[in-house]
């Protein structure tokens, strides 16, 4: 089968690979959809996340098959798997863990003790194989099936808006409350449209690029240039007392400094972004202000519910998906990533 494999930095190769049978406990999944994540990008640019070494838990090192965001059709069962057949519609969460550790064995799999950073990404796509391929056997624990009314394409976008879903559950969101997103990236602008959907009063998203806001607009978020308009004071203009909940999606010092500036008093920061270079927080004005400093990682137990959010408000999904492009493209779309702002999520399909 072709598969879109990387070995470093700087080097992703289209290869035949084979592929077995599926194990007992797994299952076999023709893939059709598998979306480029920015993570994709930093592991191209500089190898962020890939498995230099092996890997202790799946013994993997590079070459890996990249793609953690995939959907597809069940094509083989393996013999002790009895809740899927042969041509049912799925999506797989990619993340990898131990399952022995106190944190896996009390469903935080996401914060598995026996995974470190050095380790590599502990995922799908980078510290074992992934779905940007033609095929994929992944244990059948991990795979769940799409309803009937939810199309393939729309449903790989499952993964990363359990990323997202996580940030709203841990801030602990409810209707009617206000919410500022720093950064409209993918995971910010999924995080405004979820806090949309559940009915949040107001829902700002903050960014520089013109092109990104665009796409905001159209999930119906109200939108800030801080290149062009103080943050801060636009938002009291209506919310004098500042956002109930800030959610930090850009992972720079300037957009830490905003968030907390727009937080009201008592309010949460959710920090979901992964910062490049050390971040300096203000703590003695953090604590006068009361303000609740949220950090979150990954997700758990989220894919049900995720699917079912998605699968009520599909127009609105839709509108991430700006690109679908073949394995020969792979390349450039991850580079696009970083050079078109109008790019959200890049779907690669083996049938184009």
């Amino acid at each position: 089968m072709k598969a879109v494999r990387i070995y470093g930095a700087k080097d992703i190769r289209v290869e035949d690979i084979d592929i077995a049978d599926p194990k007992p406990d797994q299952v076999q999944i023709k893939i059709k959809y598998c979306g480029i994540c920015g993570s994709d990008l930093h592991a191209y640019t500089d190898g962020a996340g890939l498995p230099m070494k092996s890997h202790p838990v799946t013994g993997r090192k590079v070459p890996i098959t990249l793609g953690h965001e995939f959907s597809g059709e069940v094509a083989q069962v393996g013999s002790a798997v009895n809740n899927f057949q042969v041509g049912d519609r799925v999506v797989v969460e990619p993340g990898i863990a131990c399952g022995k550790c106190a944190n896996c064995r009390a469903g935080k799999y996401n914060l598995c003790l026996n995974m470190h950073v050095e380790d590599g990404a502990n995922c799908l796509g980078f510290s074992d194989d992934g779905g940007m391929a033609e095929f994929a056997n992944i244990n059948s624990t991990f795979v769940y099936k799409l309803p009937d009314t939810l199309d393939l394409k729309t449903g790989a976008l499952t993964e990363p808006t359990a990323v997202a879903y996580e940030a709203i559950k841990k801030s602990g969101l409810i209707a009617g409350q206000t919410v500022a997103i720093m950064g409209a990236g993918p995971i910010g602008l999924l995080t405004g449209l979820l806090a949309k959907t559940m009915n949040s009063t107001q829902v700002y998203i903050s960014d520089i690029s013109e092109e990104r806001l665009a796409k905001a607009q159209e999930l119906g978020l109200k939108t800030l240039n801080p290149s062009k308009v103080d943050v801060n004071e636009e938002i009291r203009k209506e919310v004098p007392d500042g956002v109930d909940i800030t959610f930090e999606c850009a992972g720079a010092q300037p957009t830490l400094d905003t968030a907390f500036q727009i937080t009201r008093r008592g309010g949460i920061l959710q920090v979901v972004a992964i910062f490049g270079k050390p971040a300096t927080i203000k703590l003695s004005f953090a604590t006068v202000q009361g303000l609740n400093i949220n950090t979150v990682f990954g997700y758990n137990n989220s894919f049900p519910q995720v699917i079912g959010m998605i699968n009520n408000h599909q127009d609105l999904f839709k509108k991430l998906i700006t690109n679908e492009l073949g394995f020969d493209q792979a390349i450039e779309g991850i580079k696009s990533l970083a050079t078109d702002k109008s790019q959200v999520k890049i779907m690669i399909s083996p049938e184009l």
